[in-house]
């Protein structure tokens, strides 16, 4: 980032400057991972107190943003009501010197490999930064914010939300030029209260758009005709997977064994009114990938992204571990492992994958969180989708993912140790008798079923 000075952010916002002014070019929240000359922000949560590690850091970082003022150091401070604001001034300081566009992801899946997906296919001929993981709540955006060159051509901004209000604070800081929702599912709805109240909340980044902004629209959506609305005085773009009115759709979709598909990816040009089609396979295997490369390719193509550049780009992007990540250990055992975070709907989709494999196909599952006092049945109901799918074996984790086991009569376990001896049996048996397993995992990030996915790859060696 550019460089700051604390007067100059006191001057503007309020506050204390204690000691020397200094200038700062970067800054961090976590004690950790610090370095030498950083400006720490001292944040303040349910359980910690930055303020509390300030003595074990003070000889690297260049100065402090406090609430509670050290009179006795001889450190730099800017002391202030809220540090958390405070970060949210600075970022806010950063985004008004960017001369380039910043593009704003939301949806309730699939954001960070959207995010990654349009990185891939601008990075081709753009500068650009992007949100580092999923840093995309109001500590990470302007984290992201902050980290950012200036002298970039894009900025590609991951938003999260768990109720109605939190993008648009987001937006607040942001100022998107270039918003998209990915998608609408019953994610977070525990903090939501209903499926109305997160279009309601997801749409607050296209109210959050610059007057010139462009809002990107999935037409596939329930909600595309309340967005449509919504931005009718801004510029708009529209994808599908099956609406051949869209300016960028899908067609002859199809699916291998495993999962990856194949594609015709319609772009039409809209000042010579001819569309341009190419075919392209995807690297990575799941039909939400379908879903979020169209977003992506929405997107780049608001932006002037040729359709061979934005299909090198779907080709060639790198997505994070366990987003439906294939991992073939050997010819007769495949994990998939999508344990990173579930919905019911991203479960459904990723069920639908794993039961058009050939094989002796396992789902373990862990609790699906945030689901508030529609847990047990929604949990239910996927018990009996994976009942009526090619599922041979479902193994549960954790109090609500016994609802699921029980509908599809499955194998229901308290502790995580009994259920990886058991999965570990199974998958000798099937070998034994030359049968391939096919597992899929899946659960909250709260279930942590990486664990099974560690365990599994630890214990079977790798042949493929």
């Amino acid at each position: 980032m550019t460089s700051f000075s604390l007067a100059a952010a006191a001057e503007r916002f309020g506050g204390t400057i204690l000691n020397p002014d200094v200038m700062f070019n970067a800054i961090s929240i976590d004690s950790r991972s610090i370095n030498a000359g950083d400006l720490f922000f001292a944040i303040q949560g349910p359980t910690y107190d930055g303020h509390a590690f300030i003595p074990d850091i003070e000889n690297k970082i260049c100065g402090a943003v406090v609430n509670k003022a050290d009179c006795s150091s001889d450190l730099p401070q800017w002391v202030v009501e809220d540090t958390r604001l405070a970060l949210r001034q600075i970022a806010e300081m950063k985004r008004e010197k960017f001369q380039g566009k910043l593009i704003a992801v939301t949806g309730s899946s699939g954001k960070t490999s959207v995010k990654e997906t349009i990185f891939s296919a601008l990075n081709q001929r753009f500068s650009v930064c992007k949100t580092k993981g999923n840093l995309n709540n109001e500590i990470g955006v302007p984290l992201s914010i902050l980290a950012n060159k200036l002298d970039s051509d894009f900025w590609v901004i991951e938003m999260g939300a768990s109720k109605i209000g939190d993008i648009k604070h987001l937006c607040e800081i942001a100022k998107p030029d270039v918003a998209i929702i990915n998608n609408i599912q019953r994610a977070h709805i525990e903090g939501f209260g209903s499926i109305e109240n997160i279009v309601i909340a997801k749409s607050e980044i296209y109210s959050g758009l610059t007057s010139t902004g462009i809002a990107i629209i999935n037409l596939d959506e329930k909600a595309s005709d309340y967005w449509m609305q919504l931005n009718k005085e801004k510029q708009i773009y529209t994808f599908s997977s099956k609406d051949k009115n869209a300016d960028l759709y899908s067609s002859n979709l199809q699916a291998d064994e495993q999962g990856y598909f194949k594609f015709d990816l319609n772009v039409r040009e809209r000042v010579s009114g001819t569309t341009k089609t190419r075919t392209i396979s995807l690297p990575h295997s799941g039909r939400q990938h379908v879903d979020n490369s169209l977003s992506a390719a929405a997107v780049c193509h608001s932006l002037g992204l040729t359709i061979d550049k934005i299909c090198t780009g779907l080709r060639s992007v790198d997505l994070p571990y366990a987003r439906f990540q294939n991992i073939k250990i050997s010819p007769l055992l495949l994990l998939v492992d999508d344990s990173y975070n579930a919905n019911p709907d991203s479960f459904k989709l990723a069920v639908e994958n794993i039961s058009n494999r050939q094989g002796f196909n396992i789902l373990v599952i862990g609790d699906l969180a945030e689901l508030g006092d529609e847990a047990e049945a929604i949990h239910r109901e996927l018990g009996e989708f994976a009942k009526a799918k090619n599922i041979q074996k479902l193994m549960s984790l954790g109090d609500l993912s016994r609802h699921a086991s029980k509908i599809f009569k499955g194998d229901h376990y308290e502790e995580i140790e009994h259920l990886l001896s058991k999965l570990k049996e199974l998958i000798k048996l099937n070998i034994g008798k030359g049968l391939r397993s096919n597992i899929l995992i899946k659960g909250s990030r709260s279930s942590r079923m990486e664990r099974v996915v560690d365990e599994i790859t630890r214990s079977f060696p790798r042949t493929c």
